[in-house]
């Protein structure tokens, strides 16, 4: 069986532009995997560009669309052993090799502006930057990231303040490009792979205790700032985070009306959309009657279904504008939790105390791993074990104290 080339416009995706994104689409053996052209047309502009005789206006396009067509035919016709990854090398053309591994980082870091990953893709562009001012020459030879060269860079970004956790981020995206690499046939996975055992692994970082005691949340509850304030605003959106399973605060921003179903919130986490398409997991928390005095209080009077709930962030806003609001967003809730903490003399928060004190709480009462796992949207139960550490730690406490009660 040959595979097939085809021109499609992907209207699962409408863009900033109101566009759509015209790809190639190779199907093989009843797969298929869609390449990217650069050019976004609309279904009239895409009908025409593609038609028998295409207006004057549109010939340029119509050219332009014939040639990548003709081009991804000629690939697969002359591909002995067809698989979607020699297609795409082919069809792309195969720029990058092994002396420099930056064109390698910034196809990937385009990948997730693509994917529309847009927080993703700014922290992979800070790795990249970080590693530049360490090597201090304009390329890197992939094969010279070994791990002298990765404990080099681990000790050097200590010495520039940097913790423990911020070196094992930027070492496992390198490795994350390093795999990229070989997944593009640029390097082979050998003996010169540096990381893993006996060679480089990237550092944990420290098991903080994230959870609060109900004695503290309840200090939280009663506290009253003035009305109206950023601390005001602080604190209502920490428990509502708190109230809704620890709802992720992206998450909230990106609540929409129709999310509200009945005395229930079901919604998608941002950040699985992509990783599990085929299997999206619906979280749905209860709306609370401390749940709906928040939405009452901070929501948008707009009731459409696709309007969203709180105006942290515009449908008019772009991808990094969205981002960039949200991120503030979460700043100022973190600044302002701060001094609430500190008033009452309990130890800061951040807007992740709220989540792990909410999995914390649940595991106090009775609930089973399986049911926080599901309320927190959990792809496996070891991710919300990690959020249940310190409960456990609690509880050997007591035990051990148990032990000794004679």
């Amino acid at each position: 069986m040959k595979p097939t080339v085809q021109l499609i416009l992907y209207t699962a995706r409408i863009k900033q532009n109101g566009k759509f994104p015209v790809k190639i689409r190779v199907v093989y053996k009843r797969e298929h995997k869609d390449f990217r052209l650069g050019i976004d047309l609309n279904e009239s502009e895409f009908n025409e560009a593609t038609s028998l005789k295409p207006k004057k206006q549109f010939r340029d396009i119509a050219t332009n669309l014939t040639g990548y067509s003709n081009k991804a035919n000629q690939i697969v016709g002359k591909l002995t052993s067809f698989t979607f990854d020699k297609f795409e090398r082919e069809f792309y053309g195969n720029q990058k090799d092994v002396s420099d591994i930056f064109p390698i980082f910034e196809e990937y870091i385009k990948k997730l502006e693509d994917e529309e990953r847009v927080k993703t893709a700014i922290a992979y562009r800070t790795a990249m930057n970080t590693i530049k001012r360490f090597h201090s020459k304009s390329k890197l030879n992939v094969l010279d990231i070994t791990p002298s060269f990765l404990n080099k860079f681990a000790k050097w970004m200590v010495a520039e303040g940097n913790s423990p956790t911020t070196v094992g981020i930027y070492t496992r995206t390198l490795r994350a490009i390093y795999n990229y690499a070989i997944s593009l046939g640029v390097v082979n996975k050998d003996e010169n792979y540096p990381f893993g055992r006996t060679k480089f692994i990237p550092p944990a970082g420290r098991n903080i205790k994230k959870a609060l005691t109900l004695a503290d949340i309840k200090k939280i509850y009663d506290f009253s700032p003035i009305p109206g304030t950023f601390e005001d605003r602080a604190k209502d959106f920490w428990l509502f985070s708190y109230f809704c399973n620890g709802i992720n605060f992206k998450d909230i921003c990106l609540l929409k009306r129709k999310n509200i179903d009945g005395d229930m919130i079901r919604f998608v986490r941002e950040k699985t959309k992509r990783t599990s398409q085929g299997n999206q997991v619906v979280i749905s928390c209860y709306v609370s009657d401390n749940v709906k005095k928040i939405i009452d209080k901070w929501g948008n009077k707009d009731m459409k279904p696709d309007a969203f709930v709180f105006p942290i962030i515009s449908d008019k806003d772009d991808l990094h504008t969205q981002a960039a609001k949200v991120a503030q967003f979460i700043q100022n809730t973190n600044k302002n939790m701060k001094r609430i903490c500190a008033n009452l003399g309990i130890q800061p928060v951040t807007t992740y105390f709220a989540r792990h004190s909410s999995a914390t709480v649940m595991k106090r009462s009775g609930a089973s791993i399986s049911a926080i796992q599901e309320a927190l949207g959990h792809s496996n139960s070891s991710v919300t074990q990690k959020y249940l550490d310190s409960f456990e730690d609690d509880s050997k406490k007591e035990l051990a104290k148990a032990l000794s009660n004679f």
